[in-house]
């Protein structure tokens, strides 16, 4: 649980350090935007400027026309080169973002995966202590199967010669008697 506070904590940490490039972008986006509307308010200004020279100097309309063909085509490069270069911090910060991404995903991969492994090993560790205890259980029980078995057989042995013992005085008991009857009728 603590690893994945920890890593909550860290994604965070890094989803705010995002949140302040992208805030940063913006700015960057905005002063890209207001330094395009100052260019368009100096071509603005150079056509003001160019109209009043040809009052002035009579430029013939084709020299009007290729003046402002040539300033719109300055323009239009200028904004390619800044769509480009917007282009390119947009996709490296997406690229960027994605790494980042990633890397915190790989890691929290990372972390699960030793945090399963840690408890398999834990699971197994306890499996195995109670196996050995069992393994014991099982060898006392056999053990005193054993000395069970050993004592039943003593019990019989001793069972049996008690049997043989009784037989014999029984049948000494009846020699005596006949042999006292024998005697005493004589």
């Amino acid at each position: 649980m603590t690893t994945v506070r920890a890593h909550r904590s860290a994604v965070i940490s890094k989803e705010q350090e995002i949140h302040a490039k992208e805030v940063l972008l913006s700015q960057k986006e905005k002063q890209l935007s207001s330094a395009l509307l100052q260019k368009d308010n100096e071509i603005f200004m150079l056509r003001a400027d160019l109209a009043q020279l040809q009052d002035h100097q009579g430029s013939s309309p084709m020299d009007i026309d290729l003046a402002v063909k040539n300033a719109i085509a300055r323009r239009e490069d200028e904004l390619r080169v800044l769509v480009m270069k917007r282009e390119e911090e947009v996709a490296a910060a997406m690229a960027k973002r994605e790494e980042e991404i990633m890397e915190a995903v790989r890691k929290r991969e990372q972390e699960i995966c030793d945090a399963w492994m840690k408890q398999e090993q834990k699971i197994r560790e306890e499996v195995e202590g109670q196996y050995k205890v069992l393994e014991e259980r099982i060898e006392l029980v056999n053990k005193r199967e054993l000395e069970l078995r050993a004592q039943e057989e003593q019990l019989e042995g001793a069972r049996q010669e008690l049997e043989t013992r009784i037989k014999r005085l029984e049948q000494s008991a009846k020699g005596m008697s006949t042999s006292w009857f024998a005697a005493s009728s004589e």
